[in-house]
């Protein structure tokens, strides 16, 4: 068994075709169908069946072998990664990803203003869902994550997880709005008005109002991008609970103070324990962590 026919049968098992598999990993048809047969008798079980000419349906057998090949394949996968920073750390490029609502307010501040003390530094940068950024902390896609929900960080004990940023829940309402003059409202000063509710699909746990108010309060929409908010609160769509953030738009929008105690939303950075970290990336974790003010 050799690496070459892991990466084979991996990509038949994606394609279900031999054809397609063997396009994908530039060999013949008949170089590809030889060494899953060579495979499959090492293993003495049968991996795939035919279903035609060329489509493959995998069997229980293959599916089995399926999970731990693809482990075993990541593994690889990240000992090349951290040999090849090892090798040229000043080239290594830092991995992110975060939730969609960080990546709107927080990450660009963050990454810029570490730019600007190390304006060489390079990014990959996607949004996610908090389960798929563990998921990936775990994987070695990514190297570090930034959330806001730790719910579940019990079932990743292989991932490191330090608060980094906490923010306090404000207001927003659109400049004409009767409450636009105060400097602080009372939770039930608002039960007669529309909330508008901000969550990212079913990927993420949304803000939950009745964490805050003890009534059923109107909600009138539920936006799934986080840079629609604050257009649709300018535009008389309903009032917001949110996290006191630069991005806030005053011109448009009043902040009004909560004097209830609703507790703060606190953003979370994340790292695999074990993972090998480039001197670029190091940098970068220390210098989130210096943010720190909890």
């Amino acid at each position: 068994m050799n690496l070459q026919q892991l990466q084979y049968f991996r990509k038949l098992a994606e394609t279900k075709n031999f054809t397609a598999a063997a396009d994908s990993v530039s060999v013949t048809q008949p170089a590809l169908s030889k060494a899953i047969s060579n495979l499959e008798a090492e293993l003495n079980v049968p991996l795939f069946e035919r279903n035609g000419r060329n489509n493959i349906e995998i069997t229980s057998f293959g599916k089995v072998f399926l999970k731990h090949t693809n482990l075993a394949l990541i593994e690889i996968e990240k000992g090349i990664n951290e040999l090849k920073n090892m090798l040229n750390p000043d080239e290594a490029i830092i991995s992110i990803a975060s939730t969609h609502c960080i990546g709107t307010y927080f990450m660009p501040f963050i990454i810029s203003d570490f730019l600007n003390c190390y304006p060489d530094t390079k990014f990959q940068f996607n949004h996610e869902s908090t389960q798929e950024i563990l998921r990936d902390l775990k994987h070695g896609k990514i190297n570090l994550g930034f959330y806001d929900s730790i719910a579940d960080i019990h079932n990743h004990p292989e991932i490191e997880s330090i608060p980094v940023k906490k923010e306090e829940y404000v207001l927003i309402v659109p400049k004409n709005h009767h409450l636009s003059s105060e400097t602080e409202v009372s939770l039930k000063d608002l039960k007669d008005e529309s909330f508008i509710v901000f969550y990212e699909g079913n990927k993420d746990k949304k803000l939950s109002y009745s964490e805050f108010i003890n009534y059923a309060p109107k909600i009138s929409i539920h936006p799934n991008e986080a840079s629609m908010l604050g257009g649709l609160v300018t535009a008389g769509a309903g009032i917001a609970i949110v996290p006191n953030t630069p991005f806030i738009n005053t011109n448009t929008l009043s902040i009004v103070k909560i004097s209830d105690n609703i507790g703060y939303k606190t953003i979370y950075m994340g790292w695999a324990k074990d993972s090998y970290m480039s001197v670029s990336t190091k940098k970068f974790r220390d210098y989130a962590k210096s943010l720190n003010k909890i």
